[in-house]
């Protein structure tokens, strides 16, 4: 089976800028390029924020030029800078890899702590959630939560990996807050990333980034079993036939290193 077919089977539609219409229905994501793009360097999108939440209010991301990191919660958009530091940015901002869903969870899973991230899939399977593709939001009290930012990057950009050895990490210790994401139990053919990949905001909203790992006290969890995922692709990006896929162990190495 090629990897377009592959891909149809898994209920992915590939779209085009001009192909775009707003809205994204309910249990459906909606996301601007792909992972292996971005590993490969492709910082620069066509998707302002602004369209970006025409089809969702729950997700995650960057800015172009690799520029920090983005959280999507309400409907809100937040970037967090460098230094951890949450900041709006204005909605023309552009983005090379978002992903967003029209948040519709199913009733929210009380969480007892410690529970860190190796012991999330378990905790919500002893809640009787079934895994699959699911969006979340987590609100509680953490312990602590480890966030990670990147600095804005300039062509000619550089392999995602060059990137990431310039992070800052800033430690969140005694925080209320939120924390938003994704996990897809497979790799989609180099479009996602497999497993969870999270963003954390303080309840304030003051500080968050990329969560690399946390300690969770006490919270609750919502999740949106998702159906189909809608990808745009930028013009210098395609996804081709050759069941080509991402660096997954590379990509588990940048999620929480």
């Amino acid at each position: 089976m090629s990897e377009l077919r592959f891909l149809a089977a898994l209920g992915v539609e590939l779209l085009r800028h001009d192909e775009l219409h707003a809205g994204t229905p309910t249990h459906e994501l909606f996301q601007t390029s792909t992972v292996q793009a971005l590993l490969g360097g492709a910082f620069d999108g066509d998707v302002t924020l602004a369209e970006v939440l025409e089809h969702g209010d729950l997700g995650l991301g960057t800015l172009d030029g690799l520029d920090g990191e983005l959280l999507v919660i309400d409907g809100e958009p937040w970037q967090a800078l460098l230094d951890g530091t949450l900041v709006r940015p204005s909605l023309s901002r552009t983005t090379p890899y978002a992903v967003v869903v029209p948040f519709r969870p199913a009733p929210p899973v009380e969480l007892t702590g410690p529970l860190g991230l190796d012991e999330l899939d378990a905790a919500l399977g002893a809640a009787g959630q079934v895994l699959a593709t699911d969006a979340i939001r987590i609100d509680g009290r953490f312990a602590s939560v480890h966030v990670r930012s990147v600095p804005r990057q300039q062509p000619p950009y550089p392999h995602l990996a060059e990137v990431i050895a310039q992070q800052q990490i800033t430690e969140l210790r005694d925080v209320a807050g939120t924390m938003v994401g994704f996990r897809f139990p497979d790799p989609l053919g180099g479009i996602e990333i497999a497993g969870w990949h999270l963003h954390f905001a303080a309840e304030d909203r003051s500080r968050g980034g990329h969560v690399l790992s946390f300690s969770l006290i006490d919270g609750t969890a919502a999740l949106d079993a998702v159906s189909a995922l809608h990808v745009e692709l930028p013009p210098a990006v395609a996804v081709g036939a050759d069941g080509g896929s991402a660096d997954q162990e590379l990509l588990r190495r940048l999620e929480t290193d």
